[in-house]
């Protein structure tokens, strides 16, 4: 293995943490001269990011973990969903892809991504609380349902603080749900169906399992579902370049092939879900506002106004 692809294989690993440039040299047994240069071509490239600490020691990471905004290059966080065709057809820059919402924008108000693509309730509750990120665009309406397992149980499986959480919540007297079992990924959800009586799940992962299910919109009617947000000292350390991909992606259309390919999906399945969704660029406030008073979610006013603000940028 090249000293290049070690030392990558390394900062993979330790993820936000980083490693020190010494404890790099240490670990793949290569010179510091060799280490140095190495690290020198990767960060000329954008693909890494050093950072001084204490005295005259440097830190290293991978850029698409470095847990700060980066200037001139936007991270984007997204989770594995349909959802997002249209959003990632325009966007440039680093995608991480997470196995649940709470992850997800937890890492966007401390500032690990710029940018975060997760559920509206959720982007609600930790906004409201930590005050730094903001609503700047709609991602899409509907696209997700219950798929029923094979108990009876009333045990219905769901990922924390979701919109599926929400959901479950709103037609429960409907599929007979008397409790959530909490899991951190679609996957260990599908895994679990023998021992559930259903789970809330998303596209393309609904449209996919061949099992009795019924879409929420079927129920309710249309709702939304993700929404855009940014991080605010990302927002300010890279205005202008938020802003144009913003413009860029309000003109964007859903390409099935590169939302496969980013997140491990087959295109056929992708396409095939697309159907599901409504796609919706603006944020609509008032219906957002009303979906949390049907949702039973009870958030003040301006608090919600100031989550709201920079929707026009």
């Amino acid at each position: 293995m090249k000293v290049a692809e070690k030392i990558l294989d390394e900062l993979r690993k330790s993820k936000e943490r980083g490693l020190l440039q010494s404890e790099l040299v240490r670990r793949i047994g290569a010179s510091k001269s060799t280490v140095s240069d190495v690290l020198s071509e990767l960060e000329g490239k954008g693909i890494v990011v050093r950072e001084k600490e204490a005295g005259k020691s440097l830190r290293v990471w991978l850029a698409e973990f470095y847990p700060k905004p980066i200037k001139g290059k936007l991270k984007l966080g997204i989770l594995k969903s349909s959802e997002y065709a249209c959003l990632l057809s325009r966007f440039r820059g680093i995608v991480r892809v997470y196995n649940n919402a709470m992850d997800l924008t937890r890492d966007l108000v401390l500032g690990r991504i710029d940018l975060a693509a997760s559920p509206f309730v959720t982007q609600v509750m930790f906004g409201v609380m930590m005050k730094n990120i903001r609503i700047v665009r709609g991602v899409a309406y509907n696209g997700s349902g219950v798929v029923f397992g094979d108990e009876k149980n009333g045990i219905f499986g769901s990922s924390e603080l979701s919109a599926m959480e929400i959901m479950l919540r709103l037609v429960k007297d409907e599929i007979g749900l008397k409790k959530f079992r909490y899991f951190s990924s679609p996957e260990e959800m599908i895994s679990s169906l023998k021992y559930l009586n259903g789970i809330g799940i998303w596209e393309p992962y609904f449209s996919s399992l061949d099992r009795d299910k019924v879409f929420f919109k079927d129920i309710i009617g249309d709702h939304p579902c993700c929404t855009l947000a940014v991080n605010v000292e990302s927002f300010e350390e890279n205005k202008s370049l938020i802003k144009d991909f913003l413009a860029d992606y309000d003109k964007a259309k859903p390409n099935a092939e590169k939302l496969a390919e980013i997140c491990g999906f087959s295109k056929e399945d992708v396409e095939k879900s697309l159907k599901s969704y409504i796609f919706v660029k603006e944020v609509r406030e008032d219906e957002l506002i009303d979906f949390l008073k049907l949702a039973k979610i009870e958030i003040s006013r301006e608090s919600l106004e100031s989550l709201f603000e920079l929707q026009n940028v």
